[in-house]
């Protein structure tokens, strides 16, 4: 309560009025641009969406978010509208693999079988790198070489990683690009998640 309200005996709590505050801007995401309204009047402006984060699943989108339209940019020119995190598969144990099960915000760009092919692919070849039994045979023909052989061939894991690389530039390239999405490596996110760039 004010010092006014408090000095007048005349007002107690029952004989109060409660203002309702101005009304608060409602923003409705259409395509391209945003209303903002308050009180009887409207006002349209471009659409701008804030910077694309990568975060955990909280179920399907909404629709204030990009998801579900047109593709507007180019990957690799343009900053990508959203960003899909497709996370890491923890069953295996400390191997590296990642979900397949098919993202709802993917929907209309790629099939679910593209992308779980895609995963599996990735799977496969993580999966390629961590065998024990390729790295001691590579360790011990390195050693018996004085890791000449490490410095001429690289490492089982290497080679491996490389294979990765190609395939996600090629997937990229081939199907991923033309449907407005780009698939980040996920040596940089230190194989805790893909994300997938939908533009």
């Amino acid at each position: 309560m004010s010092k006014r309200e408090k000095s007048d005996p005349s007002t107690t709590p029952d004989t109060m009025t409660h203002t309702a505050p101005a009304s608060q801007p409602v923003e409705t995401a259409t395509t391209g641009t945003r209303k903002h309204s308050v009180g009887n009047s409207a006002v349209d402006e471009t659409l701008y969406y804030p910077p694309p984060t990568s975060s955990y699943y909280f179920g399907p989108p909404d629709s204030s978010r990009a998801f579900g339209q047109q593709v507007t940019g180019k990957p690799g020119v343009h900053v990508p509208k959203e960003i899909v995190r497709i996370e890491r598969d923890y069953s295996s144990g400390e191997l590296p693999q990642f979900h397949s099960s098919f993202p709802l915000e993917l929907e209309g760009r790629i099939s679910p079988t593209t992308f779980s092919e895609l995963i599996n692919d990735i799977n496969t070849l993580l999966i390629k790198a961590h065998n024990p039994r390729r790295t001691w045979i590579d360790n011990t023909f390195a050693i018996l070489t004085f890791y000449i052989s490490t410095l001429l061939f690289g490492s089982h894991h290497q080679r491996t990683m490389a294979e990765l690389d190609s395939c996600i530039e090629s997937c990229n390239r081939q199907t991923l690009h033309p449907a407005g999405l780009s698939l980040v490596n996920p040596r940089k996110t230190a194989f805790l998640f893909i994300e997938l760039e939908y533009f």
